[in-house]
């Protein structure tokens, strides 16, 4: 047999061999290979995949059956094309197969938002920025200060309640008010995330937007955009939230007004 053939014949193997551990009840057993060892591999590649997904895919678990969520892992094994190679980007594409609707099994309406806050605590716990408190003042007065946010934080909004999603909670159909979830990592690199009402998830947007504006500055603008009536009061408030989510380091201090 020439050298071409013998390449050819050996690509056909692997892709046949691949194949079979994808599908294994639907793909011809390759060649005269032993069943035993073959079994081996065809464990490994089902168990490694279901711990992954599992892992980085807490909630989502929870809300399916053992059986759903072995064919659910079963058809991404089969049908997924991931050209991820780090081990970041590869916990990623459960998600892209999840978005792109291509699951096996029906799954709720609310599945997809549930993946992506599963998705986030690994993203957020995973960068490795570090929080640096140099010209903060941890203790700093917001009305005076400028609130400097924590700059490991993602502001996402979701349709349905992701965050009280559970085995025992499966909404049928999302809520007339989104969910604002504030997602963020503390200086002890632990996660952590806040649900958000519509007046604080609009004062973490302002404090991402801008790093020069004064507390009594957002609070301001803040009654403007919603035309608050006491304009004091509605700082008074703001500022004890601030208050709470420096206790989250959600919020790290002030930094001092640069004189002029």
């Amino acid at each position: 047999m020439s050298q071409p053939d013998t390449q050819a014949e050996f690509i056909r193997l692997q892709r046949a061999f691949t194949a079979y551990l994808r599908d294994p009840d639907h793909r011809e057993f390759p060649g005269n290979q032993e069943e035993r060892r073959i079994a081996i591999y065809r464990h490994a590649i089902f168990a490694n995949v279901e711990g992954l997904l599992k892992d980085n895919y807490p909630r989502v678990r929870a809300v399916i059956d053992d059986d759903d969520w072995s064919a659910l892992v079963r058809h991404y094994i089969i049908h997924h094309v991931s050209k991820a190679s780090a081990f970041l980007d590869v916990a990623r594409e459960f998600l892209n197969y999840l978005e792109g609707s291509k699951a096996g099994t029906e799954l709720p309406e609310f599945m997809t938002e549930l993946a992506h806050f599963d998705w986030l605590e690994t993203l957020v716990s995973a960068d490795e920025r570090d929080i640096n408190l140099a010209d903060i003042d941890p203790s700093g007065v917001f009305l005076d200060g400028i609130p400097i946010i924590n700059p490991v934080l993602r502001l996402e909004t979701y349709r349905y309640p992701v965050h009280v999603i559970d085995a025992d909670y499966r909404p049928e159909s999302c809520p007339p008010r989104a969910t604002r979830i504030a997602a963020f990592r503390d200086r002890d690199h632990q996660y952590g995330f806040l649900d958000l009402n519509p007046m604080t998830a609009r004062l973490t947007e302002l404090m991402m937007e801008t790093q020069s504006a004064t507390g009594l500055e957002l609070f301001e603008r803040l009654a403007g955009e919603t035309g608050h009536k006491d304009p004091l009061a509605l700082a008074e408030a703001a500022a004890g939230v601030l208050e709470r989510m420096r206790q989250r380091d959600v919020v790290l201090g002030t930094r001092a007004v640069e004189k002029k």
